[in-house]
């Protein structure tokens, strides 16, 4: 979002306040839905805060993990293991 983009953005939370701020200072002959509208307007304008993220992983996941990690290293030991009878052949 560019600078001028959020500026906007405040400057339309807060006309939006002051409007709600003046139909609550009329009182009770403010007209309800006039309230309802300025409250909604209000609303409209928040930036939504990022919720933040909760780390982790499925079960799933962690056991797809561990399975192709156990077949990497079994295919490092065989490797070694026939690069080590080749050795012991020559």
């Amino acid at each position: 979002m560019s600078t001028k983009q959020l500026l906007a953005e405040i400057e339309r939370g807060i006309t939006a306040l002051q409007k709600a701020r003046a139909l609550c200072l009329k009182g009770e002959a403010a007209a309800p839905k006039a309230i309802a509208i300025a409250v909604r307007t209000a609303k409209a304008t928040n930036v939504p805060a990022r919720k933040a993220a909760k780390g982790g992983m499925s079960d799933e996941g962690r056991a797809r993990i561990a399975d192709a990690q156990k077949k990497r290293w079994a295919k490092v030991r065989r490797a070694k293991k026939k690069a080590a009878k080749a050795a012991l052949v020559a």
